[in-house]
C-alpha cells in the first residue's frame, strides 16, 4: 500500500533532544471529578511515567526522569538505539509534576537554561510556560493556552465545525442542560462526554433507557459540573488514530493506527495499521492534515493525535484531538526509529502495536522481561514484547510480530502471562 506524502520533519531531532516528559493535565480536577488536593496526590503519582520516554529517545538524547533506570532494561533500549545518552533526576522531589521538580531543582534548572537543542515536552501545561518563562528558553515553541483550546471537546467540535469537517450532531450544555435531555425518552444509544475529558474519564456510553437513567443520576452528582457533550453513539466499524506531529515548517504524519477499545470505550492499545479502504483512509488523512493546520496557526507545536469513528457505509468523523503525546505515542516513535532509523518514517504496516493488559501486580520493566522470557523483545530480530517501565499494574508494551498473525499471538500471549496474577 503506497504511503501518504509525509512532509517529513526528520531534520529538527538529528540534533539531541531533550525530553521532559512531565505528565500534568490543568484541568486534572474536573477531568477525573474528584477534589484538588486528590488529584495533586494522583499527578505526584504521575512522575512514574516518566520514563516512557526513553523508549522515544535517541542515542544522543537527553531525559528528564523521576528515577532511575535498572541496568538490564536500559542495556536493552541502547541495543535498540534508544534509551538517551545522558538522564537527569530532579532532587529534591517536592513538586506535583515532574517539571515543578526541574524547576526547584538547581541542577536540571540551570542545565535547561544553558540547553540550546530541542525540548520536547509530554504536553504543554502552565507548568513547562512557567519553566521557560524563568529560564528564558521557549519549551517547544508552543504557550501553554494553544495546547489547553484544542485539549477541550467543546472547542474540538466549533473547530470541526469552522473547517466543513463531516460532524456528530452535538449538544453542548450544562451538567443540568444534558441531565434534562437524557431525561427524555429515546431509545438511541448516546454518548456524554465532559468538555475536559482525558481518554475513558468523563466517558460514558448509554445503550437504553436504564443506562440513560443512570448517567443522568451520575451527572447530577458530579463534583464538577462544567460542561458536557452529548451525542448519538454511532455505530463504529473502526476507530483509527491519526498521529502527526506539527513543527515549525512542516506537519508530518508519523503514524496511521487502529484503536483497540473496550465495551466502555476505554483505551487498550493501537494497531500500527493504516485503514485498508483507499477512500476512507484518504477521508482520514484529509481531515487530519485540516485539523492539524488549523492547529499550528493557532501557535501549537508538537505531537497531535486525532481519533476517529468509521461507520459500515464508509462515512469518517474526527471524534476528538489529543494535543499531548498519546499513549501509544512512544511505542509508535520506537518501532519508527527502531525499523527506519527515523521516528518520523511510518514502519511497514501490519506488524507493530501498542497495547495494554490487565494485572494487579506491580512492576518494573526489568521484571517483565523476566517473566517473559523468550518473548521479550529481541533486538537481532525485531520481535518481542518490549514493556514499558512504569511499575504500574497493567503490562504495558510494544508488541513487534513477523506479520499480523505473529503479532495476535504475542498479544494473546503477553494477556494470557499478565493476567496469570489477577
Amino acid at each position: 500500500m503506497a504511503q501518504p506524502e509525509s512532509h517529513s520533519i526528520s531534520g529538527c531531532m538529528t540534533d539531541p533532544v531533550l525530553h521532559l516528559p512531565s505528565v500534568r493535565f490543568d484541568h486534572g480536577p474536573e477531568i477525573f471529578d474528584i477534589p484538588e488536593a486528590d488529584y495533586r496526590r494522583m499527578e505526584t503519582g504521575y512522575k512514574r511515567l516518566s520514563s516512557r520516554a526513553l523508549l522515544m529517545a535517541g542515542e544522543n538524547d537527553t531525559v528528564i526522569i523521576s528515577a532511575p533506570v535498572d541496568t538490564e532494561y536500559l542495556a536493552l533500549l541502547k541495543a535498540c538505539r534508544s534509551g538517551g545518552a545522558a538522564h537527569m533526576i530532579p532532587v529534591p522531589q517536592s513538586g506535583s509534576c515532574l517539571t515543578d521538580d526541574v524547576i526547584k531543582c538547581k541542577t536540571t534548572f540551570n542545565f535547561i537554561r544553558s540547553w540550546h537543542g530541542r525540548i520536547e515536552p509530554y504536553m504543554m501545561t502552565r507548568s513547562e510556560e512557567t519553566l521557560g518563562e524563568r529560564t528564558g528558553r521557549k519549551i517547544n515553541r508552543c504557550n501553554a493556552s494553544a495546547a489547553d483550546l484544542l485539549n477541550d471537546k467543546s472547542f474540538f467540535i466549533r473547530m470541526v465545525e469552522d473547517l466543513g469537517l463531516p460532524s456528530i450532531e452535538t449538544i453542548v450544555g450544562s451538567s443540568d442542560a444534558i441531565s434534562s435531555r437524557l431525561a427524555k425518552h429515546s431509545p438511541d444509544p448516546v454518548i456524554v462526554r465532559r468538555s475536559r475529558s482525558l481518554g475513558g474519564a468523563g466517558v460514558w456510553a448509554a445503550n437504553n433507557a436504564l443506562q440513560r437513567n443512570d448517567l443522568k443520576k451520575l451527572i447530577e452528582r458530579s463534583l464538577h459540573k462544567g460542561v458536557y457533550l452529548l451525542q448519538p453513539l454511532l455505530p463504529a466499524i473502526l476507530s483509527p488514530n491519526l498521529q502527526l506531529y506539527i513543527g515549525d515548517e512542516n506537519i508530518c504524519l508519523l503514524g496511521e493506527t487502529q484503536q483497540i477499545l473496550t465495551r466502555s470505550l476505554e483505551h487498550s492499545g493501537n494497531l500500527f495499521d493504516p485503514v485498508e479502504d483507499a477512500a476512507v483512509r484518504r477521508a482520514l488523512i484529509s481531515q487530519s492534515r485540516a485539523i492539524a493546520d488549523e492547529a499550528a496557526l493557532m501557535g501549537y507545536r508538537g505531537l497531535l493525535g486525532v481519533d476517529f469513528v468509521v461507520q459500515d457505509n464508509g462515512d469518517v468523523f474526527a471524534v476528538e484531538i489529543n494535543a499531548r503525546h498519546n499513549t501509544s505515542t512512544h511505542a509508535l516513535w520506537f518501532v519508527n526509529r527502531f525499523f527506519n532509523n527515523d521516528p518520523f518514517m511510518p514502519t511497514e504496516p501490519g506488524a507493530t502495536a501498542f497495547a495494554r493488559f490487565g494485572s494487579r501486580e506491580s512492576r518494573t520493566a526489568t521484571q517483565w522481561l523476566r517473566i517473559l522470557g523468550d518473548l521479550a523483545f529481541d533486538p537481532d530480530s525485531g520481535e518481542g514484547i518490549l514493556p514499558y517501565d512504569t511499575q504500574g499494574q497493567n503490562l504495558e508494551a510494544v508488541i513487534s510480530g513477523r506479520d499480523a498473525e505473529h503479532r495476535r499471538w504475542l498479544m494473546d500471549k503477553a494477556s494470557m502471562i499478565a493476567s496469570q496474577s489477577l
